[in-house]
């Protein structure tokens, strides 16, 4: 098989991670630690042996992919599109759990793609950091509203508001965008509640 496979079967290989990266605001970007980062997270959710595509992009792609996909002319930090839709009836409501592809159909194994800004990434870093009267490396005088960074002060978010190295910030942004993948949101109170619960569960898990 060329693509990933259905979960839970032993011996079944792990699924391929894609990364796609499109973005020169950070050359020789760590692609290898983007790709163990989402092995780790794909194992704890139980969708290891399903395949994962990452693109890197600038402000302009980004600000294009948000504009189309939620009718926001602005660049964000991430957005996830997930290829299956969460299996709601039989795990009573509880992100987590996607349907089974109909067909055992090797490229219907995907949990779908995310897109991450990295210049938008930087930028936040740099606001942290100015925040602080730190000295730093980026000189970026925009600053952005929008993704993750507005999420509050638990999970990821809460998280990376003691991170600087915009890398780890990105690493730390895909244990958000999986569960997207996933099926967990944080429209309603209760679902937040839920999905930043589990980030800070990963989170710990993956160090």
């Amino acid at each position: 098989r060329l693509f990933g496979t259905k979960r839970g079967i032993q011996g079944n290989p792990p699924g391929c991670v894609s990364i796609y990266n499109d973005q020169k605001s950070i050359k020789g970007i760590n692609e290898d630690a983007i790709s163990d980062t989402i092995s780790k997270i794909s194992k704890l959710i139980g969708y290891d042996t399903y395949d994962v595509t990452v693109l890197l992009v600038d402000d302009e792609e980004m600000r294009e992919t948000n504009l189309e996909s939620r009718g926001i002319d602005s660049p964000t930090d991430i957005l996830s599109f997930p290829f299956h839709q969460p299996n709601f009836t039989a795990n009573d409501n509880e992100a987590g759990l996607l349907e089974e592809p109909e067909f055992d159909i090797p490229d219907y194994y995907t949990l779908g793609d995310m897109v991450i800004c990295v210049p938008y990434v930087i930028r936040r870093c740099q606001e942290d950091i100015l925040a602080l009267g730190d000295d730093n490396d980026y000189d970026d005088d925009e600053s952005d509203v929008g993704g993750v960074e507005n999420d509050g002060d638990r999970g990821v978010c809460g998280a990376m508001a003691d991170v600087r190295d915009p890398e780890k910030r990105i690493r730390m942004l895909l244990v958000h965008g999986m569960l997207h993948l996933v099926g967990y949101d944080h429209i309603e109170d209760e679902d937040y509640i839920e999905m930043v619960e589990r980030e800070e569960e990963i989170l710990k898990e993956i160090g």
